[in-house]
Protein backbone atom coordinates (compact mmCIF):
# COMPACT_ATOMS: atom_id res chain seq x y z
CA UNK A 1 0.00 0.00 0.00
CA UNK A 2 1.22 3.63 -0.98
CA UNK A 3 0.97 5.80 2.21
CA UNK A 4 1.12 8.67 -0.73
CA UNK A 5 -1.77 7.23 -2.39
CA UNK A 6 -4.02 6.69 0.98
CA UNK A 7 -3.01 10.91 1.97
CA UNK A 8 -3.88 11.78 -1.76
CA UNK A 9 -7.47 9.90 -1.81
CA UNK A 10 -7.99 10.95 1.55
CA UNK A 11 -7.39 14.49 1.13
CA UNK A 12 -9.75 14.79 -2.24
CA UNK A 13 -12.36 12.80 0.12
CA UNK A 14 -12.41 15.57 1.97
CA UNK A 15 -12.80 17.87 -0.54
CA UNK A 16 -12.12 18.28 -4.61
CA UNK A 17 -9.72 20.71 -5.15
CA UNK A 18 -6.70 22.19 -7.52
CA UNK A 19 -3.32 20.35 -8.08
CA UNK A 20 -1.61 23.97 -6.22
CA UNK A 21 -3.70 23.52 -3.45
CA UNK A 22 -2.91 19.98 -3.04
CA UNK A 23 0.35 21.00 -2.84
CA UNK A 24 -0.32 23.60 -0.90
CA UNK A 25 -1.89 21.39 1.87
CA UNK A 26 0.74 19.01 2.10
CA UNK A 27 3.87 20.94 2.12
CA UNK A 28 2.32 24.03 4.77
CA UNK A 29 0.41 22.05 6.63
CA UNK A 30 1.09 18.25 6.37
CA UNK A 31 4.76 17.99 6.09
CA UNK A 32 4.84 16.48 9.18
CA UNK A 33 2.81 13.58 7.51
CA UNK A 34 4.23 13.00 3.96
CA UNK A 35 7.47 14.23 2.24
CA UNK A 36 5.39 13.72 -0.77
CA UNK A 37 6.93 16.12 -3.44
CA UNK A 38 4.66 18.40 -5.99
CA UNK A 39 5.89 16.07 -9.31
CA UNK A 40 5.78 12.92 -7.39
CA UNK A 41 2.32 14.36 -6.36
CA UNK A 42 0.93 15.00 -10.45
CA UNK A 43 2.34 11.60 -11.63
CA UNK A 44 -0.04 9.67 -8.51
CA UNK A 45 -2.72 11.80 -9.68
CA UNK A 46 -2.33 10.83 -13.09
CA UNK A 47 -2.16 7.30 -11.74
CA UNK A 48 -5.56 7.70 -9.75
CA UNK A 49 -7.07 9.47 -12.83
CA UNK A 50 -5.99 6.60 -15.18
CA UNK A 51 -7.63 3.84 -12.59
CA UNK A 52 -10.99 5.94 -12.45
CA UNK A 53 -10.01 6.67 -9.03
CA UNK A 54 -10.37 10.33 -9.18
CA UNK A 55 -11.59 12.30 -11.95
CA UNK A 56 -10.60 16.22 -12.73
CA UNK A 57 -12.44 18.92 -14.53
CA UNK A 58 -10.99 22.15 -16.20
CA UNK A 59 -12.41 25.08 -14.01
CA UNK A 60 -11.83 28.93 -15.16
CA UNK A 61 -12.21 31.37 -12.07
CA UNK A 62 -13.48 34.64 -13.05
CA UNK A 63 -10.48 35.79 -15.27
CA UNK A 64 -7.89 33.53 -13.93
CA UNK A 65 -5.87 31.23 -15.95
CA UNK A 66 -7.83 27.67 -16.58
CA UNK A 67 -6.73 25.20 -13.71
CA UNK A 68 -7.88 21.37 -13.10
CA UNK A 69 -9.78 20.42 -9.89
CA UNK A 70 -9.61 16.69 -8.77
CA UNK A 71 -12.35 15.06 -7.07
CA UNK A 72 -12.29 11.45 -5.92
CA UNK A 73 -14.85 9.15 -7.84
CA UNK A 74 -16.94 6.60 -5.68
CA UNK A 75 -14.90 3.66 -6.91
CA UNK A 76 -11.61 6.16 -5.38
CA UNK A 77 -13.88 6.56 -2.37
CA UNK A 78 -14.09 2.96 -2.26
CA UNK A 79 -10.96 1.74 -3.00
CA UNK A 80 -9.86 4.21 -0.06
CA UNK A 81 -12.13 3.31 2.49
CA UNK A 82 -10.40 -0.17 2.21
CA UNK A 83 -6.61 0.83 2.26
CA UNK A 84 -7.66 2.75 5.11
CA UNK A 85 -8.74 -0.04 7.22
CA UNK A 86 -6.03 -2.13 5.96
CA UNK A 87 -3.37 0.29 7.07
CA UNK A 88 -5.26 0.78 9.94
CA UNK A 89 -4.86 -2.81 11.66
CA UNK A 90 -1.62 -3.58 9.36
CA UNK A 91 1.75 -3.95 11.71
CA UNK A 92 4.27 -2.64 9.10
CA UNK A 93 8.06 -4.07 9.95
CA UNK A 94 10.07 -0.42 11.16
CA UNK A 95 12.72 -0.04 9.18
CA UNK A 96 14.97 3.28 10.29
CA UNK A 97 17.50 4.60 8.20
CA UNK A 98 20.12 5.18 10.67
CA UNK A 99 20.38 1.43 11.39
CA UNK A 100 22.65 1.34 8.77
CA UNK A 101 25.12 3.61 10.36
CA UNK A 102 24.53 2.19 13.46
CA UNK A 103 25.59 -1.30 12.68
CA UNK A 104 29.22 0.34 11.12
CA UNK A 105 29.51 2.89 14.14
CA UNK A 106 32.01 0.78 15.67
CA UNK A 107 35.04 2.09 12.82
CA UNK A 108 34.56 5.55 14.44
CA UNK A 109 36.12 6.22 17.40
CA UNK A 110 34.45 5.78 21.12
CA UNK A 111 34.46 9.40 21.80
CA UNK A 112 33.95 10.93 18.61
CA UNK A 113 30.81 8.42 18.24
CA UNK A 114 29.59 9.73 21.68
CA UNK A 115 29.86 13.36 20.53
CA UNK A 116 28.02 12.14 17.61
CA UNK A 117 25.50 10.53 19.41
CA UNK A 118 24.84 13.85 21.59
CA UNK A 119 24.48 15.51 18.67
CA UNK A 120 22.34 13.35 17.37
CA UNK A 121 20.06 13.38 20.51
CA UNK A 122 20.32 17.63 20.31
CA UNK A 123 18.57 17.24 16.56
CA UNK A 124 16.00 14.91 18.17
CA UNK A 125 15.36 16.85 21.11
CA UNK A 126 14.46 20.10 18.98
CA UNK A 127 12.36 18.13 16.81
CA UNK A 128 10.05 16.91 20.16
CA UNK A 129 9.84 20.62 20.57
CA UNK A 130 8.09 21.38 17.22
CA UNK A 131 5.96 18.65 17.29
CA UNK A 132 5.28 18.82 21.14
CA UNK A 133 3.88 22.58 20.34
CA UNK A 134 2.39 21.70 16.72
CA UNK A 135 0.45 19.20 19.17
CA UNK A 136 -0.52 21.72 21.52
CA UNK A 137 -1.79 24.06 18.66
CA UNK A 138 -4.58 21.33 17.85
CA UNK A 139 -7.68 20.76 20.11
CA UNK A 140 -7.75 17.88 22.17
CA UNK A 141 -9.05 14.29 20.32
CA UNK A 142 -9.00 14.94 16.76
CA UNK A 143 -7.33 12.90 14.45
CA UNK A 144 -4.61 15.32 13.30
CA UNK A 145 -3.34 15.61 17.08
CA UNK A 146 -3.58 11.34 17.42
CA UNK A 147 -0.87 11.78 14.38
CA UNK A 148 1.67 14.08 15.59
CA UNK A 149 1.54 12.48 19.29
CA UNK A 150 2.00 9.28 17.39
CA UNK A 151 5.45 11.18 16.05
CA UNK A 152 6.13 12.44 19.76
CA UNK A 153 6.30 9.11 20.93
CA UNK A 154 8.65 7.92 18.71
CA UNK A 155 10.71 10.95 19.51
CA UNK A 156 10.84 9.97 22.69
CA UNK A 157 11.29 6.54 22.48
CA UNK A 158 14.84 7.57 20.28
CA UNK A 159 15.65 10.02 23.06
CA UNK A 160 15.71 7.13 25.68
CA UNK A 161 17.64 5.28 23.58
CA UNK A 162 20.13 8.18 22.69
CA UNK A 163 20.42 8.73 26.34
CA UNK A 164 21.02 5.35 27.24
CA UNK A 165 23.29 4.51 24.40
CA UNK A 166 25.41 7.78 25.46
CA UNK A 167 25.68 6.19 28.80
CA UNK A 168 27.01 3.01 27.71
CA UNK A 169 29.62 5.08 25.51
CA UNK A 170 30.76 6.17 28.97
CA UNK A 171 30.52 3.19 30.91
CA UNK A 172 31.29 0.19 28.99
CA UNK A 173 34.67 -0.78 26.74
CA UNK A 174 33.07 -2.97 24.66
CA UNK A 175 30.46 -0.64 22.68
Amino acid sequence: MDPNELLLLGLLDQQEMHGYKLHEILEHRLHFISDLKRSTAYRLLEQLLARGLVEREAERPGRRPERMVYHITPAGRAHFERILREELATARPTIHAGNAALLFSDRIPREERRALFERRRRGVEEQRAVIASIVQAHPRNTYARLALEHDLAHLETELHWLSSTIDRLAKEKDL
